[in-house]
């Protein structure tokens, strides 16, 4: 059974106008040589959308944490590609935000954020997305924010690149304690739904729903279960 944590992305994703077979999709952010891609996807399942097909719906933005320097994106066949001035201890943070329609009875328009961010390290770091999972400081120690505040109670999910999982809860400051049992790439997803109206540029909405990620990997450990092969679905 899936969590409610995918239940809510579903309505998500549903929202940005996807499949309903990408309900658990999220981005996520991992380095690769000098740059970095980003990922539309499942990471348990080790899939990832291609172009053409549903990664064309996204147009992310993405810079390093601590500069408000826009990094160069380019669409490849399966990821976006990221490219700039990347130190090896750089944090990564991407976005893509639309607003869209839902229809019924009343139509409301819903802001839909999907953001992500890369940590090469476990140092502590400040929230830049405006829902935001960030190491605290130990390895295994993150904090949650929305808006710059601590998220109290906020369901997180940590997936291991195997596919296995475990759910944990944050605790009034917004923090959350998980073990990293295997070397290899780890992502926690978190997601939140704010019924305050708002604006984008011109543009009215009458609640937002945001879904973030936040990709490590822990070079020390056991050696974890294999890892899923990467599918790209033919849309």
């Amino acid at each position: 059974m899936r969590s409610r944590f995918f239940q809510t992305a579903a309505a998500t994703l549903l929202s940005f106008g996807l499949a309903a077979g990408a309900s658990a999709h999220s981005i996520w952010v991992e380095r690769e040589g000098d740059g970095a891609h980003i990922y539309f996807g499942e990471f348990d399942e080790n899939l990832r959308e291609g172009s053409p097909g549903l990664l064309d719906r996204l147009k992310p933005e993405a810079k390093v944490a601590g500069s408000d320097k826009a990094l160069k994106i380019d669409k490849q066949a399966t990821f976006f590609a990221v490219a700039g001035p990347l130190g090896k201890d750089d944090s990564i943070v991407a976005e893509t935000i639309s607003v869209n329609e839902r229809r019924g009875d009343k139509p409301t328009k819903v802001l839909n954020r999907l953001a992500a961010r890369y940590v090469a390290d476990f140092k502590e770091q400040a929230p830049v997305n405006t829902l935001d999972i960030v190491p605290a400081g130990k390895p295994g120690l993150f904090k949650v924010f929305y808006q710059g505040k601590p998220l109290a109670k906020a369901k997180a999910e940590l997936i291991a690149e195997s596919g296995w999982k475990r759910e944990f809860k944050t605790d009034e400051q917004g923090a959350f304690e998980a073990p990293l049992p295997w070397r290899g790439g780890y992502v926690i997803e978190v997601s939140h739904t704010d019924a305050t109206p708002g604006k984008l540029g011109e543009e009215a909405y009458d609640s937002a729903r945001s879904a973030s990620t936040l990709f490590v990997r822990v070079a020390d450990g056991m050696q974890g279960p294999p890892q899923p092969p990467v599918t790209t679905p033919k849309r």
